[in-house]
């Protein structure tokens, strides 16, 4: 990874109140692009998050890494043998359906920088990942602000929230510090949500506005209702939505309601339960599933 250059701009949000937006940008580049397209792959890892992004410029992000070492044999599937490194990975929240997975991650890939809350959790999966960052020297970034990452033109990573510190708090939902992004390949978008919940969705809705539209959302909190409000959906107006979520879970993950949300503004929704690993490619201009 080269840091190119750093440099402040302003974002002028499209909600209705016209919020101004500081955020940081920080370019990364590779000495050679890896293709013409770029994959976003939601990778099934059962009861969990993990969604592995492979840009057309050569990097790799990963965002979370489910409940357990399962990722390890979908990375497998999905990067080569000799492709050992992460640009970036992002620990949404400490819940351990996301991070615990990050813990092999991390202890067999080389990863460049890590993005955290910084929020703190008293589990022994949060402690055993906190120790490999400090074995292996990982450079993390705490979300305490809006920022902006690009791989190169047109390929932009915008961390919408935390728009503030979490940093060493202890909170009563984890979910409610969730890291959201938002990933565009110049005309094809996603939204990535964690599991934040509805009082955050409005919060993005209040500041971003359309800016929010995009082609593919990931659904917040595995399809339960506490996310996925009508008017988040309203916002991003999705062409489809994944439900990260296990086969016959505990939580009788997804929601009926939040099915019905969708079903009643005809969005398709892709599940990993389903379908196993869903994949999408695109050119910048189009994105298909393959």
């Amino acid at each position: 990874m080269i840091l190119k250059h750093f440099k402040q701009i302003i974002l002028l949000a499209a909600g209705a109140t016209s919020i101004a937006v500081t955020l940081s940008i920080i370019l990364f580049v590779t000495a050679h692009a890896r293709a013409s397209q770029t994959e976003v792959i939601f990778l099934d890892v059962g009861q969990g998050d993990s969604v592995l992004i492979k840009t057309k410029y050569g990097q790799n992000i990963l965002i979370d890494g489910g409940r357990d070492n399962r990722v390890l044999d979908r990375l497998g599937r999905n990067l080569s043998f000799f492709d050992r490194k992460f640009d970036m990975v992002i620990a949404t929240h400490p819940d351990s359906d996301h991070i615990a997975g990050l813990i092999p991650v991390l202890e067999r890939y080389q990863v460049d920088l890590l993005l955290d809350t910084g929020v703190l959790h008293d589990s022994n999966v949060f402690e055993a990942m906190r120790e490999v960052i400090q074995q292996k020297q990982i450079l993390v970034r705490f979300v305490e602000s809006e920022q902006r990452y690009e791989f190169g033109e047109g390929v932009i990573l915008d961390v919408l929230f935390p728009n503030k510190s979490f940093v060493d708090k202890d909170i009563d939902d984890n979910n409610a510090a969730s890291i959201i992004v938002k990933f565009s390949d110049k005309e094809i978008d996603y939204i990535f949500t964690g599991d934040a919940p509805k009082e955050v969705e409005d919060e993005l809705v209040n500041i971003h506005g359309i800016y929010l539209d995009s082609e593919v959302l990931k659904i917040g909190h595995h399809g339960s209702d506490t996310s996925s409000s009508d008017l988040f959906l309203s916002m991003v107006t999705p062409e489809v939505a994944i439900i990260q979520v296990g086969k016959d879970n505990r939580y009788n993950h997804p929601s009926f309601r939040v099915l019905r949300r969708l079903q009643d503004r005809s969005i398709p929704v892709l599940r990993n339960d389903e379908m196993g690993d869903i994949r999408f490619v695109s050119d910048g201009e189009f994105v298909e599933m393959r």
